[in-house]
């Protein structure tokens, strides 16, 4: 399990058209890595199988008992952490206005030029604009 600290106001989420994002429908927003905290690493790390490919940038991490992945560490932003949408429990609080925004994953680096994804991870919230989810 792990908890990360988004906007509760809106969430820009990539909707990508790669070979894995789009055979997995993986619709997923990036936050900075030091807005994101696993509880237990070293449970996290047993339970979980490390899937790399191509350039090796991307670190995935497949629940090795039903193979979803939750979150991973994203080729386009290596220095941030990519949450499946999907995953997320929202509580009791209403979820943030959602944002989708198309990923053209088949011509990666022009896309990753033109949409300004890299700005993600580098985003800074302000506190009161902001919830802790799992």
């Amino acid at each position: 399990q792990a908890t990360f600290q988004c906007s509760n106001e809106s969430l820009t989420v990539w909707d990508c058209n790669c070979s894995d994002c789009r055979m997995r429908r993986n619709v997923h927003f990036i936050i900075p890595s030091d807005h994101f905290w696993i509880q237990n690493h070293q449970q996290w790390l047993e339970s979980t199988t490390l899937y790399e490919w191509g350039t090796k940038v991307a670190k995935r991490r497949f629940c090795s008992t039903c193979g979803i992945l939750p979150f991973y560490t994203p080729r386009s932003n290596p220095d941030g952490v990519a949450v499946t949408v999907g995953c997320v429990d929202f509580g009791d609080s209403p979820p943030p206005k959602i944002i989708v925004k198309d990923y053209d994953g088949i011509h990666w680096e022009k896309s990753h030029a033109a949409t300004g994804i890299a700005s993600e991870s580098r985003t800074k919230l302000k506190k009161e604009n902001t919830d802790s989810r799992k």
